[in-house]
């Protein structure tokens, strides 16, 4: 199951979206993986797709940037010749720019 972030206003609307997810999760017979579930307030700051969540802002994610740092240097040690055209590692720094 991939993840799912349901943001709510207030505790009983939470509450809401936790059992409206929960009706559907068992209508298709899939549970929630106890370790990987974290329901609570945005204030105990986490990770999610990519981004890092805190209650005042939104960034990337640490991991994420360590990720593209590493592609990116190995994609620079394999060209070794200039490239023909668009090189490999260019369309991934303008693919991932435009991404984030």
């Amino acid at each position: 199951m991939d993840d799912i972030l349901v943001p709510a206003p207030s505790s009983w609307k939470l509450r809401r979206a936790v059992s409206v997810v929960n009706g559907i999760l068992g209508s298709l017979r899939l549970e929630k993986h106890p370790d990987k579930t974290f329901i609570g307030r945005i204030d105990r700051r986490f990770d999610f797709l990519g981004y890092h969540f805190t209650a005042d802002t939104l960034a990337l994610a640490a991991v994420t940037l360590s990720h593209f740092v590493e592609r990116a240097t190995r994609l620079y040690k394999q060209s070794r010749e200039p490239p023909r055209g668009r090189s490999r590692l260019g369309k991934v720094v303008r693919r991932w720019t435009g991404w984030r």
